[in-house]
Order: C-alpha cells, then structure tokens, then sequence
C-alpha cells in the first residue's frame, strides 16, 4: 500500500519537482517521520544538489544545498551504493556536516537512488527521536528508492524525447523556408533569364536556375521526411524532373526512367549528389538528343552494396 501510495503521487505530478515532493509527503506519511530531503546527482559539478525537502523545517538547514559525494552520511551511502543510517545524529562520527549536527538529537536514514544501475542521487529521512530503523523500515524505503529512481529517469527520458522531437520540428521547419528561399532566388532568375538578350546569359542563368532547384529538392525532402538523411533515389527523380522542365524543348520530348532502392544519405552529401546529378543530366540532355528529332530515353539506376553507392 505504502509502495503504491508512492507511486500513484509521482504519477500524478506534472514535473520532477512536483514528483518528488509527493514521493517524500507519502515517504513521511506512511513511516510517521519528520523530515526528508532528496538529492540528485549533478552530472555537471559531480555534486549532490537539494531536489526537494518536505517535513519539520527546523531539521535540515535550507542554506545547505550540496552535498560532496563521500561527504557526511548521504554523501558515503552514493559512493558505497549502500543505505545508512544513525540512530543518533549528534553522537555519530560519520556525520561532520555542521548543517546536520546542528539540530540536535534524531535519527536519520539515507538510500540512494539509481537508475539503469546508474547512481542518481539520494534519499534523506529523518526522526526527531533516537530510533534505530527496522529491516523492516529499511526494506521499505529501498523500495520506495526504486520507485522514485525509475520516475525520475523516466520523466527524463520523456523529457528529452519531447525536446527531440521540438527541435525535429524546427530543423524541418528550417528546410522548409531554405527551401522556399531558394525557389524564389531561381524564379527571379528566371524572370531576368526571360528578358535577357544574350542567348550565352540565357543559357548561364538557365543552367544556375537549375542547379538552385537541384539544392532546393534536397531541402524539400528533409523538410517533409528525415531530419538528417535523405533518400537520394528520390531526390535523382526531382532532380530529372526539374532538367527535364528547364532543358528540354517540346518538339524533341525526352523520358526519364530512376530505378533503385531508397537509399539514404547525410543532407551534405546528398546536395553534393544533387549537383553532380544536375550536370550528368544537363550534360546528357544537351549531347546526347542536341541532334535527334524523335527525343530519347535517359536512364538512371541506383544500387547500394555495404557502404558502396552506385549510380
């Protein structure tokens, strides 16, 4: 009952901080002690740091917030992996921090918490009278240690998902207005490509135009797939669709044929690809049909073999 009590508060909390409140207010109700304090595990300083306190104020000093791992008694219980307790705080010569001692006599208890076998942090509770604390007690707030253990690694996680997943959503985001840019700089090109005398600054520009919609196609496939891979099969057909709308002339029609698996490159290597791609096709639609009157066929596959991609 007591487990579940633990567990039901934690499940209802909206934060960490919420969460080990109500662990503790259940911990203190269900044992009838007086104070208890959790510290966790700063990855960054090494120290313990003061994640709530609940309980009879006078018994811990809210000035002290950190703990030195081997320091005083919650510090020894994190390094040894092991619960401790004293059955009289002034008289046990564990207990060096003057914040503790201070209070005069009680007992205290510490268990520490881990998550994934991974030490997190610890559970300090205390009674203001001399009491050694049974198997029994001690059993129970291993238990209740697990439990706060797994909530509390299990809130991080779900934390950590949640700002993935935010920052997923601004990368693509990102693609997409890239991606927009980028069609507008070709339009504009476009529009001087169209009022341009010079048939050598027509083809200039034509080409540039191109190449801009080539780099656009692989910011139009991240923003509306992978975050960090692109599907370069797909992007090969794009990319022979926007040659086969700017080079080709519509007395001599050309058809494109991409064959291939889906294979997935990083964005770098995949707008590297798409230029490439755009100059193999350019190259191919300006050479091979400049001189047939019927059009032709331009095949294109794709096959992946361990790290080796062809094309």
């Amino acid at each position: 009952a007591a487990l579940y009590a633990v567990s039901a508060a934690m499940n209802r909390a909206l934060n960490e901080q919420a969460a080990l409140s109500e662990a503790l207010q259940e911990t203190l109700a269900v044992l009838a002690l007086d104070s208890g304090k959790i510290y966790l595990l700063d990855r960054l300083t090494g120290q313990l740091a003061l994640a709530a306190a609940e309980g009879d104020l006078s018994l811990f000093d809210p000035a002290e917030t950190t703990i030195t791992p081997g320091e005083c008694l919650c510090g020894q219980a994190l390094l040894r992996g092991e619960e401790l307790q004293a059955a009289d705080v002034v008289n046990d010569a564990r207990i060096v921090r003057e914040g503790c001692r201070c209070h005069g006599a009680h007992a205290c208890a510490v268990v520490p918490l881990h998550a994934k076998e991974q030490p997190l942090g610890v559970l300090h509770i205390a009674a203001r009278r001399l009491v050694t604390f049974s198997d029994t007690d001690m059993a129970l707030l291993r238990s209740i240690a697990t439990q706060i253990g797994t909530a509390v690694d299990n809130m991080r996680l779900r934390e950590e998902a949640r700002r993935a997943e935010a920052l997923a959503t601004l990368v693509q985001e990102m693609h997409h207005r890239i991606k927009n840019n980028l069609q507008t700089v070709a339009d504009l090109l476009s529009l001087e490509m169209s009022s341009s005398p010079s048939p050598a600054a027509r083809r200039s520009l034509r080409d540039s135009v191109t190449r801009i919609k080539s780099i656009a196609a692989v910011h139009e496939l991240l923003s509306a797939d992978q975050v960090r891979l692109t599907d370069i099969t797909e992007l090969a057909r794009q990319v022979c669709d926007i040659s086969l709308r700017h080079l080709v002339r519509p007395d001599r029609p050309v058809q494109a044929e991409v064959t291939g698996e889906a294979i997935y490159l990083p964005s770098k290597q995949a707008t590297a690809f798409a230029l490439v791609m755009n100059e193999l096709i350019a190259n191919a639609l300006e050479h091979a049909f400049s001189l047939s009157a019927r059009g032709g066929q331009l095949c294109i596959d794709l096959a992946q073999e361990g790290p080796q991609v062809t094309v």
